[in-house]
This record gives C-alpha cells, sequence and structure tokens, in this order.
C-alpha cells in the first residue's frame, strides 16, 4: 500500500509488499516478488567499477528491500533499494512517486541538471 506521508505531497510505502511487475522505457522491466526477490530485465542500477559510464543494464536475478526516506543521502523519500545479481553494476535506490493509484518507481543518473531520469510504472 502506498499513501502520501505528513501532507508534503509524498508517497510512502506503508504496510504490504510493494510488489509486482513494472515497466520503463527502453525495454526495462523488473519483478518485485514476496521475499525480496527481484527479477530485471533491462534495468538500469549504478554503474559497477569495470563499466563506462553512470548505469549498467541488468537482466536475470537480484534482491530487494523497501527504505524509509532518509537513510540515503539526497532524498528523504521513501523507495526501493534494488540489488542486481551477477556482478552486474550496484544496489540502486529507486524512489516512490506518482500518485496512489498510479505508483512510480525512479531514479536519476548522472548530472542532476542534464541527467538520465528512468522511471518504472505498474503494469
Amino acid at each position: 500500500m502506498v499513501h502520501h506521508g505528513g501532507g508534503r505531497g509524498r508517497l510512502r510505502l506503508r504496510g504490504r509488499r510493494f510488489t509486482g511487475n513494472r515497466r520503463g522505457a527502453h525495454g526495462s522491466s523488473l519483478r518485485l516478488s514476496p521475499g525480496g526477490r527481484a527479477g530485471p530485465t533491462r534495468l538500469p542500477a549504478h554503474g559497477g567499477v569495470d563499466e563506462e559510464g553512470d548505469f549498467a543494464l541488468c537482466d536475470g536475478t537480484g534482491t530487494w528491500t523497501c527504505e524509509q526516506g532518509g537513510d540515503f543521502p539526497d532524498t528523504d523519500r521513501h523507495g526501493v533499494l534494488v540489488r542486481p545479481g551477477g556482478g552486474c553494476g550496484q544496489e540502486t535506490y529507486w524512489t516512490v512517486g506518482g500518485t496512489e493509484q498510479d505508483p512510480e518507481l525512479f531514479v536519476l543518473f548522472g548530472d542532476p541538471d542534464a541527467g538520465d531520469l528512468r522511471i518504472l510504472t505498474r503494469d
């Protein structure tokens, strides 16, 4: 369940798990299963040490957890921390946005003024 927190127009996770399938541009998708399993397909994740650019595109399996805003630098919004498996990329914090009826996950890669914004919406 997602609800607005503190009247400040922010969405946060509460109650039930934030499970289900999401899709984004460029063929990316993310399946969040109960128990913390993640199924990324062409999912952008912060780049690893040996990767060029701001992000890597990851496939396969991984894990995820719901996180409270403020636990990560540069955000006070709630989100989902996705950890790709198989050595692809690094853990990436996807912030919760959108509305209660149509929640989204989003992350910005690169320069905050001219970066690459990626958005995942529910199937």
